[in-house]
């Protein structure tokens, strides 16, 4: 009996060591499948990286919030930076708090949003607030400054190249020699295309700079904050709103912009407006969605992919602009020979980048397949001997 009971018990223990084996060897299967799954969108019978997908996104908003912006600007003169930016803030923590948590999508994206956590990475996020600010004020003064849209855009695109230079001699990071043509290819095109824009607003473009500058820190920021914590950048989104609006609403007051916004909306006499307030209000609420999905799509791209990469796939941004204020107006803005040299050199470097982006994550894919390959085989050998 006692020898029967000893076989049975060795059979279980010999069955059990047998099926924690096999979840062992499925186990990188799973994972594997799981971040496939995280960074990969199945259209058809093509796998395409979600960064990707997000940082056209991100180009699509960052065009049309450039005009909805410029309206408000100079169609309204509605030139109020610390509301403005309050009425985004509140717009994303709306969209957040209400619409967000009734969204998978969204939630498995930002992750837990709680008092602990916040309280954990506390100094991140007041830091990140800081960075945030100081960019999206600066962008607002020199959109207000610089008066041509083109050059504005143009300047902007120096984000690329500034981040390129970081990344080289900072970073110590190394880029392949198709990489480094889409840049001056893309830069080079925005030159191009604004080489007749230039005008004598010098104080805008430091500003604009200035700009670049902060839009790198907060590029480089999301990235050592998803390395440090482990968190997804949306959450750095999140809690900058609940951080950002007390402080907002305190500079409206201490600035003396309440004073300016009562004289602004009752006035009588005031002809600032081009269009009626309700125009002007249906562009604010436009431009804070686009501000949102804009944001978001920026920090999930940064997250998916690289700070560089993004920017350097929003620098085809230019082409849009071009396209649609030609469409617009074809008188004011004419096709020169210079800006279809532009566009060209423009088209072919955001080409060359997505397709050079989609080539490296098809390669990543065979090699993760072969290693998983690689790893079945060496786990089957093991178990025959």
């Amino acid at each position: 009996m006692k020898k029967d009971n000893e076989t049975s018990e060795k059979i279980k223990i010999k069955e059990e060591f047998e099926i924690s084996e096999q979840v062992i060897q499925q186990l990188p299967k799973t994972i594997e499948k799981t971040q496939k799954n995280e960074n990969y969108l199945n259209i058809y019978c093509f796998q395409i990286n979600i960064g990707l997908v997000f940082t056209y996104i991100y180009i699509l908003n960052g065009t049309l919030l450039n005009v909805v912006n410029r309206i408000i600007f100079y169609n309204y003169n509605f030139r109020f930076n610390f509301s403005f930016l309050f009425l985004q803030q509140i717009m994303n923590l709306f969209l957040f708090s209400f619409v967000g948590k009734h969204s998978q999508t969204f939630i498995k994206h930002a992750g837990t949003i709680s008092f602990n956590n916040f309280y954990h990475f506390k100094y991140h996020y007041f830091t990140f607030t800081v960075i945030f600010t100081i960019n999206t004020l600066i962008n607002f003064y020199g959109n207000q400054l610089v008066k041509n849209i083109s050059m504005f855009l143009s300047l902007r695109k120096f984000n690329a190249v500034l981040l390129f230079l970081v990344d080289f001699f900072i970073g110590k990071k190394k880029f392949d020699y198709i990489t480094i043509l889409c840049i001056f290819l893309i830069s080079g095109g925005s030159l191009i295309i604004n080489s007749d824009s230039f005008s004598k607003d010098y104080l805008g473009y430091l500003i604009v700079f200035i700009n670049n500058l902060a839009t790198i820190c907060n590029s480089k920021y999301s990235e050592l904050f998803k390395k440090k914590t482990g968190d997804s950048n949306l959450k750095l989104l999140i809690y900058n709103a609940y951080i950002i609006n007390p402080l907002l609403f305190l500079g409206i007051f201490v600035t003396g912009e309440y004073k300016r916004l009562k004289t602004y909306f009752f006035n009588n006499n005031s002809n600032h407006l081009e269009g009626s307030f309700s125009g002007l209000f249906f562009y604010l609420i436009l431009s804070c969605f686009f501000s949102v999905i804009l944001n978001s799509s920026f920090f999930i791209s940064n997250e998916k992919m690289s700070s560089l990469l993004t920017n350097l796939l929003t620098n085809s941004k230019s082409i849009f602009i071009s396209v649609i204020l030609y469409l617009l107006d074809k008188k004011k803005n004419k096709l020169t020979l210079k800006m279809v040299i532009g566009l060209e050199m423009s088209t072919l470097g955001a080409i060359f980048i997505t397709s050079h982006s989609f080539c490296n994550n098809l390669k990543f894919i065979k090699k993760d397949e072969k290693m998983k390959k690689v790893k079945i085989k060496e786990s089957e050998d093991m178990n025959f001997n």
